[in-house]
């Protein structure tokens, strides 16, 4: 009879290096949306001006799409950490989380128009993109909540997703409800507070990711340590002796 066969070193610790990148590619993004918000104050009010017009101020452009895109590879990277280490995440976690990183491309690839209304093909996309955004990671989060409670070790962190899941709907809802604003100037009083509920929206959205990203070295950790720990050192050369 042949014998178990060992994972492979780097089926071992794949999924801590996938963490491990997740969470600096989410520290990156956090810190260049920090970085943004506060030199460029004056310029996009956080309260009411939404995060994709720092795309129009001196240097902005560059710095938002890299913060869009860190936050796509951070996703991506928990995603497939959490697929090697054992989740079952074929299908509907999947295909949201791929689909929600997309749509941090296209927004990013594609601006809003700097107008009152949308006047251009890449405004339109902006648009759409934007859309799926608000939505589509909460639906994600969800729909990994319930696969996460199929592992015993990734369910202290259901609750916690599904909890920043379904606060990041309300607040998603809350936004969309406050765009009656354009087409009703002033229904809500003198201040547009949508700035601040996008702002929100995808700071919860961080969270989820950085929730799973962290439990997924909880997760991984203790296996590259047995790893390491069941690995023979290697042994001392043998010196023949002088005749």
């Amino acid at each position: 009879m042949g014998g178990v066969q060992r994972p492979s070193r780097w089926g071992v610790i794949a999924p801590l290096v996938f963490a491990v990148i997740a969470l600096l590619a989410l520290a990156r993004s956090t810190i260049i949306m920090i970085y943004l918000g506060v030199t460029h104050f004056r310029e996009v009010n956080p309260i009411s001006v939404p995060l994709s017009y720092y795309a129009f101020v001196e240097g902005g452009e560059q710095l938002f799409f890299s913060a869009a895109a860190a936050l796509a590879v951070g996703t991506l990277a928990v995603l497939i950490g959490m697929a090697r280490s054992g989740v079952r995440m074929a299908g509907r976690p999947t295909v949201l989380l791929a689909v929600w990183t997309l749509c941090l491309v296209l927004a990013a690839v594609f601006p809003a128009d700097d107008a009152p209304q949308i006047e251009t093909f890449g405004g339109w996309v902006h648009q759409f993109a934007g859309a799926g955004i608000l939505a589509l990671l909460s639906f994600a989060g969800l729909a990994a909540a319930a696969r996460l409670a199929e592992k015993p070790e990734w369910q202290p962190v259901v609750s916690t997703v599904r909890t920043l899941s379904i606060a990041a709907a309300v607040l998603a809802g809350a936004y969309v409800a406050s765009r009656l604003n354009d087409l009703v100037p002033g229904i809500y009083g003198p201040v547009d507070v949508g700035g601040i509920l996008q702002r929100m929206v995808l700071g919860f959205h961080v969270a989820v990711v950085a929730a799973l990203a962290v439990q997924l070295v909880r997760v991984s950790w203790p296996a590259v340590w047995r790893r390491a720990a069941a690995t023979p050192a290697p042994a001392a050369p043998t010196i023949a002796p002088r005749p």
